[in-house]
C-alpha cells in the first residue's frame, strides 16, 4: 500500500474518533445534567475531539497534495496538540468527581492542577514558538507526557488516602475489571508513546505499530470508557451508537477501498449494488449489535419477555394489592433492585434511583420508587424503559379493575333491584290474598249483593282491577305517575267502601304532567301503612291525602294522614313495607332520592315525603 492509502486509512480513523469523542461528550453531558454532578469525562472527549480533528484535517491536506512542512499542515499539527494543555485539568477534574475537594490537600491539588496547565500552556507556545509550529520534532509532547504522568501517580496516591471519605454511592461502583483494564490499556499507550517520542530505533513493521498506538490512543479509550460507565443512564444508548458507527465506518472503507480499485463502469455497478446491500442489511447489522451490547456487554436479561410475563399474570388478578406485589416482585427479580410502592405526593429519599408515576383517573396516584439493591441492575436506558412499561401495564390493569368493580357493583345493584321488586309485588299480592284483607272484602261484596249490586259489582270490578296491576308490575321496575295515582285510587275505593264514612281520601296531581316516572307500586305500602297504624285505630276514622308536585329537577310525592301519628319507637326500626320503599328507591337512584317520615306539624297524624329525580334512572 502507498503512503497516500496509510494517509487515506488514518484520516478515516481520526474522523470516526472524532465523531465518537462528540458523541461521547454530547451523551456525557445529558448523563452530568440528570445526575446534577460532573463526571470528569467531558473535558476527555474534548480533548480527544481536539487530537482527532487536527490530526483529521493534517492527514487531508497531506491526501490533497501539500506538502508536510507547509504552514497549513503545521497548523493542523498544532491544532491537535493543544488538546494536551487541557490534560492536568482533565485529570484534576477526575479525582474532584470522585473525592471532591473537602480537605485541604484536595484544595492544594486542585492548586497544583491549575499551576501544572500553566506551565503546560507555557511550554507549548514556547516550543510553537521555536519550531515554526512544528511541535512533532520539539521536546513538549514528551515534557507533557511526563507531566500527566507526575500528576496521574499523585491523583492516585490522594484517591486511595481519601476515597473512604466520601459516600459509596456517588460515583456508584465500577466492574471488577475496569481496574486492571485500564492499567493495562494505560501501560501500552504510555509504552508507545514512550518509544516513538524518544525516537528509539525500530524495524518498519513494529515502527508502524507504535505510531498506530500512539496516535489512535482516542478510539481504544472511547470504547474502554463507553463499556465501563455502567452507572450513566444513557450507556447502553451511547454504547450502541459508538460501535454502529464504527461498524459503519469500517464497512464503508472495505467497500471503498474495494470499489476504487475497478474500472470505472464497473465501480459504478458495484457501488450502487453495494449501497443497496448496506440499506438492506442494515436492519440486521442494528439487531445484531444490539444483542452484543445487550447480552454479551451488559448481561441483560430479555426485558420485552418479563414485560410480556407481568402483564398476562395481572389479567388473573382482581385485586390491588395482588397487583402491586406482583408489579414488586417482577421488578425486584428482573432488575434485582429494590422497590416499593408510595404515595405520589411523598418525599423520595437520597438513594431513590427511579420513580415511576402510576396515575389512574379512578381512584388514588402512587408512584414505584426503585433503590440499589446488594446485587442491583445499572438503570440504563432499556432498563427505564422496563420501569416505564411495567407502570404502564399497572396503570391499565388499576383502571380496568376499577371497571370491572363498577361493572361488578352495577350487577349487584340490578340483582338486588330485581329482589326488592319481586318483594314488593310479593308483598302487595300478600297485601291483596291477605285472608283478612280478602274476607273482609269479599264479605262486604256478598253485603252489598242484596242491599247494593252495582256498588257490589263495582267493588268487585275494583278488587280484579288491584290484582291485575300488581300482576303487570312483575318485570318493570318503573311505572308512571297517572298509573300509580290509579292504582291507589281503586285501592282506597276498596278500603272505602269496608271503612264508610270513617275513610275520606283525597289524590291530587298538582303541577305534575303524568308521565312522570316512578317506581312500581310505590304508593300502596304507604296507604297500607296509614290506614292500618294511623286510621283504624281511631273509632271516627280519618283522612288520606296523596298529592303529587314538581320542584326543579324533581317531583315530590306526598302521603299525609290525621290518624294517631308515630309511635315513640318509631325511628328505631321501620315496618317491613316502608323498610322495602327506602330500599328500592337507593337502589334506583342511589343518594339521589329522599324519603323522610315525620309528624305533621301543628296537627294529629303522619306526613311521608319522597322525592325522585324526574331523569335519574
Amino acid at each position: 500500500m502507498t503512503s497516500l492509502t496509510y494517509s487515506a486509512l488514518d484520516a478515516i480513523v481520526f474522523a470516526a474518533s472524532a465523531a465518537l469523542s462528540a458523541l461521547l461528550g454530547l451523551m456525557q453531558s445529558r448523563v452530568d445534567r440528570a445526575t446534577g454532578r460532573p463526571s470528569g469525562y467531558q473535558l476527555l472527549w474534548l480533548i480527544g475531539l481536539i487530537w482527532t480533528l487536527g490530526n483529521f484535517l493534517r492527514y487531508m491536506l497531506q491526501i490533497a497534495g501539500v506538502d508536510a512542512d507547509a504552514t497549513s499542515v503545521r497548523l493542523a499539527g498544532t491544532l491537535a496538540w493543544t488538546g494536551t494543555i487541557f490534560g492536568p485539568l482533565a485529570i484534576g477534574r477526575f479525582l474532584q468527581a470522585r473525592i471532591g475537594t473537602a480537605s485541604r490537600d484536595l484544595r492544594a491539588f486542585r492548586v497544583f492542577t491549575w499551576a501544572l496547565s500553566i506551565l503546560n500552556l507555557s511550554l507549548f507556545v514556547y516550543a510553537a514558538r521555536a519550531h515554526a509550529l512544528n511541535l512533532d520534532v520539539s521536546r513538549y509532547p514528551t515534557t507533557s507526557l511526563y507531566l500527566a504522568l507526575i500528576l496521574t501517580a499523585v491523583s492516585l496516591i490522594l484517591y486511595r488516602v481519601h476515597r473512604v471519605e466520601r459516600s459509596a454511592d456517588f460515583a456508584g461502583p465500577k466492574p471488577r475489571w475496569f481496574g486492571l483494564g485500564a492499567f493495562l490499556l494505560a501501560m501500552v499507550q504510555i509504552t508507545a508513546a514512550l518509544l516513538g517520542m524518544q525516537f528509539v530505533p525500530l524495524s518498519g513493521a513494529l515502527f508502524s505499530a507504535v505510531r498506530l498506538i500512539s496516535e489512535h490512543w482516542v478510539l481504544p479509550w472511547s470504547i474502554f470508557i463507553a463499556v465501563s460507565l455502567a452507572q450513566a443512564h444513557y450507556a447502553d444508548v451511547l454504547l450502541k451508537r459508538s460501535l454502529w458507527l464504527l461498524t459503519s465506518v469500517s464497512i464503508a472503507a472495505v467497500a471503498s477501498a474495494f470499489i476504487f480499485t475497478t474500472s470505472s463502469e464497473l465501480s459504478f455497478v458495484v457501488s450502487t449494488l453495494a449501497c443497496a446491500s448496506l440499506m438492506l442489511a442494515a436492519p440486521l447489522l442494528i439487531r445484531a449489535l444490539n444483542f452484543v451490547v445487550d447480552r454479551i456487554c451488559l448481561n441483560r436479561p430479555d426485558y420485552s419477555e418479563a414485560a410480556r410475563k407481568f402483564e398476562e399474570s395481572i389479567r388473573r388478578i382482581s385485586d390491588r394489592e395482588q397487583l402491586f406485589d406482583m408489579a414488586l416482585r417482577s421488578v425486584r427479580s428482573t432488575l434485582r433492585l429494590d422497590a416499593r410502592f408510595v404515595p405520589a405526593n411523598s418525599a423520595s429519599s437520597a438513594r431513590v434511583l427511579a420513580r415511576i408515576p402510576i396515575e389512574t383517573a379512578n381512584g388514588p396516584c402512587y408512584s414505584l420508587e426503585v433503590s440499589a439493591g446488594h446485587d442491583a441492575r445499572t438503570l440504563m436506558q432499556q432498563e427505564l424503559e422496563f420501569l416505564n412499561t411495567i407502570g404502564t401495564h399497572g396503570v391499565r390493569r388499576l383502571d380496568a379493575l376499577h371497571f370491572e368493580q363498577e361493572q361488578r357493583a352495577l350487577t349487584l345493584r340490578e340483582e338486588r333491584l330485581k329482589r326488592l321488586l319481586t318483594e314488593a309485588e310479593l308483598k302487595a299480592l300478600r297485601t291483596q290474598v291477605d285472608p283478612h284483607f280478602l274476607f273482609n272484602t269479599l264479605n262486604t261484596i256478598a253485603d252489598l249483593i242484596s242491599s247494593n249490586p252495582l256498588q257490589a259489582e263495582e267493588m268487585t270490578e275494583r278488587l280484579a282491577e288491584c290484582f291485575r296491576y300488581a300482576l303487570s308490575r312483575h318485570s318493570r321496575d318503573l311505572s308512571t305517575l297517572d298509573d300509580e295515582l290509579e292504582f291507589a285510587r281503586h285501592y282506597l275505593e276498596i278500603e272505602q267502601v269496608r271503612f264508610g264514612d270513617r275513610l275520606r281520601v283525597e289524590l291530587s296531581r298538582g303541577d305534575a304532567l303524568g308521565n312522570e316516572r316512578i317506581p312500581s307500586l310505590l304508593l300502596q305500602p304507604l296507604l297500607e301503612n296509614a290506614i292500618r297504624h294511623g286510621l283504624a285505630p281511631i273509632r271516627e276514622g280519618g283522612r288520606i291525602s296523596v298529592s303529587a308536585k314538581r320542584e326543579g329537577e324533581y317531583l315530590r310525592l306526598q302521603v299525609n294522614d290525621d290518624g294517631v301519628g308515630l309511635r315513640p319507637d318509631f325511628g328505631e326500626r321501620l315496618g317491613v313495607g316502608l323498610q322495602n320503599v327506602k330500599e328500592r328507591l337507593h337502589t334506583l337512584y342511589a343518594q339521589a332520592a329522599r324519603f323522610t317520615i315525620d309528624s305533621r306539624l301543628g296537627e294529629r297524624g303522619t306526613s311521608v315525603t319522597i322525592l325522585v329525580p324526574l331523569h335519574g334512572h
